[in-house]
């Protein structure tokens, strides 16, 4: 995906993109053959076991812990386990008010 920046320097496709999402819309991005599609919504948007052990700061082997404990809720996609984005989300509140 190419993307531009305006004269200032700052990336408009970008600003766009997290603009739309903000406001749970569905953005539009164009990958690299020219072909526009809808990007999800932050609802929608499936991350890694990587990924949310990279967001909490914390081991991967502790994501698959609380994967197993059930304390965060996980889909499987084929072999691969992934978060909802909303799920993380329930999963810090849930930490929050546990303190």
């Amino acid at each position: 995906m190419r993307i531009s920046t305006d004269q200032d320097g700052s990336n408009s496709d970008r600003t766009q993109c997290c603009r739309s999402l903000d406001n749970g819309e569905l953005a539009e991005s164009q990958d690299s053959d020219g072909n526009v599609r809808p990007m999800l919504s932050k609802d929608l948007q499936l991350l890694s076991v990587v990924e949310v052990s990279q967001i909490l700061g914390i081991g991967r082997s502790k994501v698959y812990e609380l994967l197993y404990k059930g304390e965060l809720k996980s889909v499987k996609i084929g072999g691969s386990r992934r978060i909802r984005y909303s799920d993380l989300g329930e999963y810090v509140r849930y930490l929050d008010d546990a303190s």
